[in-house]
């Protein structure tokens, strides 16, 4: 019995201490999780920083490059033009002719390039609006190459083809003519029989009415002038004044 007392009583007196050395431990175990939490943060916003600073100068230096670009080309298309337009007297004549001779060409191909995306389009815009006429224009070949699914793109681009809608077009503008625009309209209207727009040149009713008008004017401005000119004070009937 005595024994088993001194273990009890060891046993007793030791958990206070074996909880304060608990406490100590999870304590510590505390402090350092916020130290790794703390350290790993900081090593994250290391890391972004590390990788946004070469990031911000590589947008700067891709700005500046960007825009020495757009410099050069604008330079070199004022000049071009300058030499097109002829307003740079130190540029020689063959550097005129030259740059001009650039530039229909370039006209030139963007009509060309016009014309046949144009051509294209219209042939295209047919076989969508006038399906049976279209597809009767096409060849046996053609025929059988749409029902298999070849695209109607493939087909519109076919020259061949489309003359055969130019064609059916043709048609339809000598059956149903379009109704002239506005400004067709304008280009064919004809001023009155005797109106001319040029001064000296022809009769002008317009510029007749106001001559008479004017001639109107200057007599009621000559008669008033007369009556001032009395400059009496007695009042006479001027209408009765035979000067």
């Amino acid at each position: 019995m005595a024994q088993d007392l001194t273990v009890n009583i060891k046993t007793t007196s030791d958990v206070p201490q074996a909880m304060d050395r608990a406490k100590t431990a999870t304590v510590g175990f505390g402090k350092q999780v916020d130290h790794i939490q703390k350290k790993f943060s900081m090593a994250f916003k290391d890391v972004f920083l590390s990788f946004l600073g070469p990031l911000a100068l590589l947008g700067i230096a891709m700005n500046y490059i960007g825009k020495l670009i757009d410099d050069n080309r604008k330079k070199h298309e004022d000049a071009n033009q300058a030499a097109i337009d002829g307003t740079n007297a130190l540029m020689s004549a063959e550097d005129k002719y030259y740059a001009n001779k650039r530039n229909n060409e370039s006209k030139e191909l963007k009509n060309v390039e016009q014309a046949k995306t144009t051509r294209e389009d219209v042939t295209k815009s047919f076989m969508i609006s006038d399906r049976d006429r279209a597809f009767e224009a096409m060849s046996k070949q053609q025929q059988a190459a749409f029902m298999s699914g070849t695209s109607m793109n493939d087909i519109a681009k076919d020259p061949e083809y489309q003359k055969k809608i130019q064609l059916l077009i043709a048609e339809d503008m000598k059956k149903n003519p379009l109704p002239p625009t506005e400004a067709a309209k304008q280009a064919n209207f004809k001023g009155p029989e005797g109106f001319s727009n040029v001064v000296g040149v022809g009769a002008n009713p317009v510029l007749e009415a106001m001559s008479s008008q004017l001639e109107e004017a200057q007599k009621q401005t000559a008669l008033l002038q007369q009556i001032a000119s009395k400059g009496t004070d007695t009042q006479t009937d001027f209408t009765k004044d035979s000067k």
